[in-house]
């Protein structure tokens, strides 16, 4: 049995240089570094933060659904709450470091 054949980018005539630059670009490269901010001497990382903010958020909003019995109506219970907790997450990013 014969396998088919793999194209490869540099074996067919696409030089490497070209696919570097293409994908430079898409490697996400910054000169100016990950936003962090010191916390008792220490620099801690903006996401760090925005995780426990969606953390927090989830846990609450639970409590919340179980005092008012909403709990029982969902489903999915970890996918709710892992939602809300990105949701959390990421509204916490645009507030804080939000441009």
């Amino acid at each position: 049995m014969k396998l088919p054949k793999v194209a490869s980018p540099c074996r067919d005539g696409i030089p490497w240089w070209v696919i570097f630059c293409l994908l430079g670009p898409s490697e996400g490269w910054a000169w100016v570094g990950a936003p962090s901010f010191p916390i008792v001497g220490a620099y801690f990382p903006a996401w760090l933060i925005c995780l426990v903010i969606g953390a927090v958020g989830s846990v609450l909003l639970r409590t919340i659904f179980l005092a008012l019995h909403v709990d029982g109506l969902l489903r999915f219970h970890l996918v709710t709450y892992l939602s809300l907790g990105t949701l959390f997450g990421l509204v916490g990013w645009l507030v804080l470091f939000g441009q």
